[in-house]
Protein backbone atom coordinates (compact mmCIF):
# COMPACT_ATOMS: atom_id res chain seq x y z
CA UNK A 1 0.00 0.00 0.00
CA UNK A 2 1.68 3.15 -0.95
CA UNK A 3 1.62 6.47 1.86
CA UNK A 4 -1.00 8.10 0.32
CA UNK A 5 -3.83 5.46 0.49
CA UNK A 6 -2.57 5.10 4.47
CA UNK A 7 -2.98 8.53 4.71
CA UNK A 8 -6.11 8.49 3.42
CA UNK A 9 -7.24 5.47 5.09
CA UNK A 10 -6.03 6.45 8.32
CA UNK A 11 -8.21 9.59 7.77
CA UNK A 12 -11.63 7.35 7.08
CA UNK A 13 -10.57 5.68 10.33
CA UNK A 14 -10.21 8.13 12.27
CA UNK A 15 -13.17 10.20 10.93
CA UNK A 16 -15.76 7.11 11.64
CA UNK A 17 -14.28 6.90 15.23
CA UNK A 18 -15.11 10.41 15.84
CA UNK A 19 -18.92 9.85 14.58
CA UNK A 20 -18.93 6.85 16.27
CA UNK A 21 -17.98 8.32 19.33
CA UNK A 22 -20.27 11.14 19.02
CA UNK A 23 -23.00 8.66 18.23
CA UNK A 24 -22.84 5.96 20.94
CA UNK A 25 -21.18 8.49 23.67
CA UNK A 26 -24.24 10.12 24.96
CA UNK A 27 -25.78 6.96 25.68
CA UNK A 28 -23.24 6.54 28.61
CA UNK A 29 -23.32 10.10 29.64
CA UNK A 30 -26.16 11.61 32.33
CA UNK A 31 -26.44 15.06 31.83
CA UNK A 32 -28.45 15.92 35.24
CA UNK A 33 -30.62 19.26 35.39
CA UNK A 34 -32.07 20.97 38.37
CA UNK A 35 -33.82 24.00 37.27
CA UNK A 36 -36.23 25.83 39.62
CA UNK A 37 -39.86 26.66 38.86
CA UNK A 38 -39.77 29.67 36.41
CA UNK A 39 -40.35 32.56 38.39
CA UNK A 40 -43.58 34.52 39.28
CA UNK A 41 -44.83 37.72 39.78
CA UNK A 42 -45.23 37.31 42.98
CA UNK A 43 -41.62 37.54 43.03
CA UNK A 44 -41.90 41.16 41.63
CA UNK A 45 -42.59 43.70 44.37
CA UNK A 46 -43.88 46.16 41.55
CA UNK A 47 -46.38 43.72 40.14
CA UNK A 48 -49.93 44.71 41.52
CA UNK A 49 -51.05 41.41 42.48
CA UNK A 50 -49.27 38.05 42.76
CA UNK A 51 -50.35 35.16 40.12
CA UNK A 52 -49.91 31.87 41.42
CA UNK A 53 -48.63 28.28 39.59
CA UNK A 54 -51.86 27.24 37.77
CA UNK A 55 -51.40 23.25 36.37
CA UNK A 56 -53.14 23.06 33.19
CA UNK A 57 -52.51 19.08 32.33
CA UNK A 58 -50.27 16.01 34.04
CA UNK A 59 -48.69 12.87 32.10
CA UNK A 60 -46.16 10.11 33.00
CA UNK A 61 -43.44 9.56 30.60
CA UNK A 62 -43.36 6.31 28.80
CA UNK A 63 -39.96 4.84 26.75
CA UNK A 64 -40.14 3.95 23.24
CA UNK A 65 -38.29 1.95 20.55
CA UNK A 66 -36.77 0.58 23.24
CA UNK A 67 -35.33 3.67 25.49
CA UNK A 68 -36.70 4.40 28.86
CA UNK A 69 -38.31 6.95 30.42
CA UNK A 70 -39.57 7.67 33.68
CA UNK A 71 -41.42 10.67 35.45
CA UNK A 72 -43.98 13.78 35.57
CA UNK A 73 -44.62 15.90 33.00
CA UNK A 74 -46.63 19.08 33.72
CA UNK A 75 -48.07 22.10 31.60
CA UNK A 76 -48.37 24.99 33.91
CA UNK A 77 -49.30 28.37 34.04
CA UNK A 78 -47.16 31.08 35.76
CA UNK A 79 -47.68 35.36 35.03
CA UNK A 80 -48.93 34.47 31.76
CA UNK A 81 -46.60 32.35 30.54
CA UNK A 82 -46.97 28.58 30.17
CA UNK A 83 -44.51 26.01 30.34
CA UNK A 84 -43.79 22.42 29.86
CA UNK A 85 -42.13 21.09 33.10
CA UNK A 86 -39.87 18.05 33.33
CA UNK A 87 -40.09 17.18 37.26
CA UNK A 88 -37.32 16.11 39.04
CA UNK A 89 -38.42 12.00 38.87
CA UNK A 90 -37.53 12.97 34.84
CA UNK A 91 -35.43 10.16 33.75
CA UNK A 92 -34.49 9.00 29.65
CA UNK A 93 -31.96 7.20 28.28
CA UNK A 94 -29.24 9.46 26.73
CA UNK A 95 -28.84 10.19 22.85
CA UNK A 96 -27.67 12.32 20.18
CA UNK A 97 -29.39 14.70 19.21
CA UNK A 98 -32.46 14.67 21.60
CA UNK A 99 -35.49 17.44 21.28
CA UNK A 100 -38.65 18.24 23.26
CA UNK A 101 -42.08 18.43 20.87
CA UNK A 102 -45.65 18.18 21.13
CA UNK A 103 -47.81 16.04 19.80
CA UNK A 104 -51.16 14.88 19.36
CA UNK A 105 -52.82 11.35 18.57
CA UNK A 106 -50.45 9.57 19.18
CA UNK A 107 -48.09 10.83 17.54
CA UNK A 108 -45.03 13.59 17.98
CA UNK A 109 -45.68 17.29 15.52
CA UNK A 110 -42.67 17.85 13.83
CA UNK A 111 -43.38 22.02 13.71
CA UNK A 112 -44.43 21.53 17.62
CA UNK A 113 -40.66 21.80 18.67
CA UNK A 114 -39.83 23.41 21.97
CA UNK A 115 -36.30 23.14 22.08
CA UNK A 116 -32.89 20.75 22.44
CA UNK A 117 -33.41 18.54 25.52
CA UNK A 118 -31.33 20.05 28.33
CA UNK A 119 -30.61 17.09 30.22
CA UNK A 120 -31.47 13.21 30.30
CA UNK A 121 -32.58 13.33 34.32
CA UNK A 122 -33.85 16.24 36.30
CA UNK A 123 -36.13 19.22 36.75
CA UNK A 124 -36.72 21.32 33.59
CA UNK A 125 -38.70 24.45 32.19
CA UNK A 126 -39.49 24.86 28.42
CA UNK A 127 -41.56 27.46 27.69
CA UNK A 128 -44.76 26.90 25.00
CA UNK A 129 -44.69 29.53 22.03
CA UNK A 130 -47.26 32.82 23.20
CA UNK A 131 -50.20 32.61 21.66
CA UNK A 132 -49.66 28.47 21.06
CA UNK A 133 -53.20 26.19 21.48
CA UNK A 134 -52.26 24.10 24.33
CA UNK A 135 -55.70 22.13 23.71
CA UNK A 136 -54.21 21.14 20.21
CA UNK A 137 -51.74 18.95 21.74
CA UNK A 138 -52.12 16.01 23.88
CA UNK A 139 -48.42 14.92 24.46
CA UNK A 140 -45.06 15.71 25.18
CA UNK A 141 -42.26 13.98 23.23
CA UNK A 142 -38.13 13.39 23.32
CA UNK A 143 -37.31 12.73 19.91
CA UNK A 144 -33.94 11.67 18.62
CA UNK A 145 -33.82 13.74 15.17
CA UNK A 146 -30.59 11.67 14.15
CA UNK A 147 -31.99 8.70 13.62
CA UNK A 148 -36.09 10.06 13.61
CA UNK A 149 -36.56 7.75 16.64
CA UNK A 150 -39.03 8.22 19.76
CA UNK A 151 -37.15 8.04 23.29
CA UNK A 152 -40.42 8.66 25.47
CA UNK A 153 -43.16 10.76 25.52
CA UNK A 154 -46.04 11.88 28.22
CA UNK A 155 -49.42 11.53 27.33
CA UNK A 156 -50.78 14.70 28.81
CA UNK A 157 -54.64 14.77 30.92
CA UNK A 158 -56.18 18.01 31.40
CA UNK A 159 -56.73 18.97 34.92
CA UNK A 160 -60.19 20.13 35.49
CA UNK A 161 -60.30 23.07 38.31
CA UNK A 162 -62.81 22.73 40.98
CA UNK A 163 -63.62 26.53 40.89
Amino acid sequence: MTTPRRIILACVIVGGLVVAYLLISPLFITRRVAEELPPSSAENPIAPTPEVLTELARGTFEGLAGHRAQGTARVIEISGKRYVRFESDFRITNGPDLFVYLGRNGAYDPDARLSALKGNEGSQNYELPAGSDRSVYDAVWVWCRAFSVPFGKAVLTPIISAG
